[in-house]
């Protein structure tokens, strides 16, 4: 059988743990081909970014009709867009394919301060972005600044969920690593307005973080292309990523990679589902697509 093809279409990162750096690899190792077009370059390795470049726009959109015209694609991830400019060309491209699975991950500001998306193009993300797109994954400071509102409990992230989706998502999975109110347990939530999970894991100790956002996303851009149901592909790119996190090899001085290796069954790294936040979970079993 032919591997399913999988963009990334993100920055690069050139310290290899987050961006399409990160992303080729975990589509590779998941198996498929990765294919990436490249938003902007930076300068970064494990303490921050230096510098920053965004790609030109003619050079973006020959990237796109590159890959259009002889590898299409069976799923998507984006990340870093970068500018308005880039979003709408990227917003344009999306309407003429014939209807790969796209997963946003809208990264906005880099933990360092640095944009990542200039602050006019937010709007956009929403306005004309959800609608093109079948799963947007935000953090939760993300999804306060896309959806206009402060998120502090298990509820108000199940209404930013159903923000998101009146906004034109058919998905959402807001990534609960970033909350403060359980120093013990992630708890992320999916929804597609008719179905809806939380998915718990305990917190990792460990300071080699980097890339979290893009390993999630292009592992479920990979999951969806190989076939996986859309709770299935969320359960595997979360199992994937917390045996990343443990597995961290530990490197340089500041947020180091994650480990990067083929995905083994261990139930360690499955999370937990649950359909209310503050009730019992059970173990998630392993996908088998």
């Amino acid at each position: 059988m032919k591997k399913p093809i999988v963009w990334t279409i993100a920055g690069s990162d050139s310290g290899g743990g987050a961006g399409v750096q990160a992303d080729i690899k975990v589509m590779n190792l998941l198996g498929a081909h990765a294919c990436s077009v490249i938003t902007a370059l930076t300068a970064q390795n494990t303490i921050g970014t230096g510098r920053l470049e965004w790609v030109a726009p003619d050079m973006l959109s020959a990237q796109l009709e590159a890959l259009k015209t002889d590898l299409p694609p069976a799923a998507i991830k984006l990340g870093m867009l970068g500018t308005q400019e880039a979003l709408e060309i990227i917003v344009a491209l999306l309407k003429t394919l014939k209807s790969p699975f796209t997963v946003c991950d809208p990264v906005l500001i880099s933990s360092s301060g640095t944009f990542l998306l200039e602050a006019k193009a937010w709007p956009l993300v929403t306005e004309k972005l959800f609608p093109v797109i079948d799963l947007i994954t935000p953090n939760i400071p993300e999804a306060e600044h896309l959806l206009g509102m402060e998120i502090a409990t298990p509820s108000d992230i199940e209404a930013a969920a159903q923000k998101a989706l009146a906004c034109g998502a058919s998905e959402v999975l807001i990534k609960g690593g970033h909350g403060s109110h359980d120093v013990e347990l992630s708890n992320d939530y999916w929804s597609n307005g008719k179905e809806h999970a939380w998915l718990s894991s305990p917190r990792i100790d460990t300071q080699s973080s980097h890339g979290t956002g893009c390993v999630l996303s292009s592992a479920i851009a990979t999951a969806r292309a190989l076939g996986c149901k859309p709770l299935e592909s969320i359960v595997l790119a979360k199992a994937y990523l917390n045996q990343g996190l443990r597995q961290a090899p530990d490197l340089g001085n500041g947020f180091g990679p994650l480990a990067f290796n083929p995905w083994e069954r261990a139930e360690e790294d499955l999370p937990l589902i649950f359909q209310k936040e503050d009730e019992p979970g059970t173990r998630a079993p392993c996908p088998e697509c």
